[in-house]
C-alpha cells in the first residue's frame, strides 16, 4: 500500500473482535518500531506485552481498583481507556528506559531537559510506526494516555521503575474507527518571508 495511502486510512481503533492475533504479525509491529529514529540511536523504548487471559483479569482488575482514588469526571473518562484496554486481545505498555537522558545527566541543564524530550520523541516515532504497521496488517489499535494517571499501580504490577509512556491496545477490529476533520494546510504551514532586523 502507498504510504501517504496507509497514513490517511489508519483509524484509532477502540473496540476488538474475540480474535488471537498471531506471534509472528505481532513481532512484526514492535519490530517496525525499532527502525523509528531516536537521539544518538539510543532507541529508549521498552514494549511490556500482555496476553495471557488470567494476567490480563488481573491487569484490568488493578486499573478499576485504581479509579476510587480519582474525582467523578476523571474517573468517567479513565473508566473509558480501561473498557478498551478490556476489550484489547492484546496490551502493549511502552516504557522509557532513560538510557539516554541518564548519560546526559552529568552535564546538567539544558541539556539533561533536552534529552527528556527527545526520548519522549524518539518513543512517539516508535509508537506511530507500530500504529502504521499494525494497519498494514489488518489489526486496530488504539494510543492510550489516561492509563498514565495509574503508572505508580502499573508500575509496581510491572515491576519496574521505567517511565511508562503509553498503553497500547490491540485486536483485529470490531468498528470503522472514526474519520475526523483534519485542519487544511494553510492552517498550520507559515513560511518564513523574512528575516527579523533584531536577529541579524
Amino acid at each position: 500500500m502507498d504510504i501517504l495511502k496507509l497514513i490517511r486510512k489508519r483509524r484509532t481503533i477502540r473496540k476488538y473482535k474475540n480474535k488471537r492475533i498471531p506471534k509472528k504479525i505481532l513481532n512484526k509491529i514492535i519490530e517496525s518500531a525499532k527502525w523509528a529514529p531516536s537521539p544518538h540511536n539510543c532507541q529508549p523504548w521498552e514494549f511490556i506485552i500482555i496476553k495471557n487471559t488470567l494476567i490480563k483479569k488481573s491487569f484490568i482488575s488493578l486499573l478499576y481498583r485504581g479509579l476510587n482514588s480519582f474525582l467523578t469526571p476523571v474517573k468517567i473518562i479513565l473508566n473509558r481507556s480501561i473498557r478498551i484496554i478490556e476489550n484489547a486481545e492484546t496490551i502493549i505498555l511502552v516504557y522509557n528506559n532513560n538510557n539516554f537522558s541518564k548519560k546526559i545527566n552529568k552535564l546538567g541543564e539544558p541539556y539533561f531537559s533536552s534529552s527528556i524530550i527527545s526520548e519522549i520523541e524518539g518513543i512517539s516515532a516508535a509508537i506511530e510506526n507500530m500504529h502504521l504497521a499494525a494497519h498494514s496488517y489488518g489489526i486496530g489499535m488504539a494510543w492510550l494516555t489516561m492509563p498514565l494517571l495509574l503508572k505508580k499501580n502499573i508500575n509496581k504490577f510491572i515491576n519496574t521503575k521505567n517511565e511508562l509512556m503509553a498503553v497500547l491496545t490491540f485486536g483485529y477490529p470490531a468498528e470503522k474507527g472514526k474519520c475526523l476533520r483534519r485542519k487544511h494546510l494553510s492552517e498550520i504551514i507559515k513560511y518564513i518571508k523574512y528575516i527579523w532586523k533584531n536577529v541579524m
